[in-house]
């Protein structure tokens, strides 16, 4: 599902997959009893603000074992586990499954749904959010900008993401046999208060690119993707820099 993360790298450079969690607990409507499993819990920082909020039991899984030994030190309270999304091994144990920008880094979301369909218990809900199609877009035209320089270092190279669009995820949900669902594209802007803090987000979240590049290089290639991404979309008046993001929301209950 995913390479190698820094989890110290993560907690300090998401910032803004934490704004847009708390917006998604919002609109999970908890009656404070739920029992509730994190997919793609992170460093753990939102399990945990989970565990405040309910009565019930409280578990975050996570594909790589460093963040889930990041959660583990950081948090005792919720119970983190080390699991991959796309082969969840619950059985009717959760009133409410969560997920918040993890879900694009798996490629098989049939298994994942089946996962959800089967961990939740009769009549239980999820909520998810993750990439959606047309997501990063201008990150992405920045970086085919400065491929010809880099060329050598991605042949061969898949993109780890999977953005969906509404309409081919909700024929997927309906495949899992959920009684109702609903998938919908929102849009979202992602502001970095300075080009330090996006180089930190490139860096952290956009590793697997970074990564194909020789470490003396890295630096450059980095600085190279900033300059062309800047030059698609400027900084604004207080030399903040703003990303348009696209994120697919999904609401379903077994």
């Amino acid at each position: 599902m995913r390479e190698e993360w820094k989890a110290s790298a993560y907690a300090e450079n998401s910032k803004g997959q934490a704004v847009w969690a708390k917006e998604l607990i919002e609109k999970m409507a908890l009656k404070g009893d739920e029992s509730i499993l994190d997919i793609g819990c992170g460093d753990g920082k939102i399990t945990e603000m989970l565990s405040h909020l309910t009565s019930g039991e409280v578990v975050g899984v996570d594909f790589s074992p460093e963040m889930i030994g990041y959660a583990k030190a950081a948090f005792s309270k919720p119970l983190f586990m080390q699991m991959d999304a796309q082969a969840l091994s619950f059985n009717e144990r959760f009133d409410m499954v969560f997920s918040n920008a993890a879900l694009h880094w798996a490629k098989d979301h049939d298994a994942i749904l089946h996962g959800i369909f089967k961990a939740l218990k009769p009549k239980g809900r999820a909520i998810l959010q993750m990439g959606g199609a047309g997501n990063g877009e201008k990150v992405f035209e920045a970086f085919h900008h400065i491929l010809p320089a880099y060329a050598e270092y991605f042949e061969g190279f898949e993109s780890p993401y999977t953005f969906h669009s509404d309409k081919t995820y909700e024929t997927l949900l309906k495949g899992a046999g959920f009684s109702t669902y609903q998938a919908h594209l929102v849009s979202k802007d992602m502001v970095h208060d300075t080009l330090k803090a996006f180089r930190g987000w490139l860096e952290t979240t956009w590793f697997p690119f970074i990564n194909r590049i020789p470490s003396a290089q890295q630096t450059a290639f980095i600085e190279a993707w900033i300059e062309a991404y800047v030059a698609l979309c400027p900084l604004d008046q207080d030399e903040r820099v703003h990303i348009g993001m696209i994120r697919l929301e999904v609401q379903l209950r077994k």
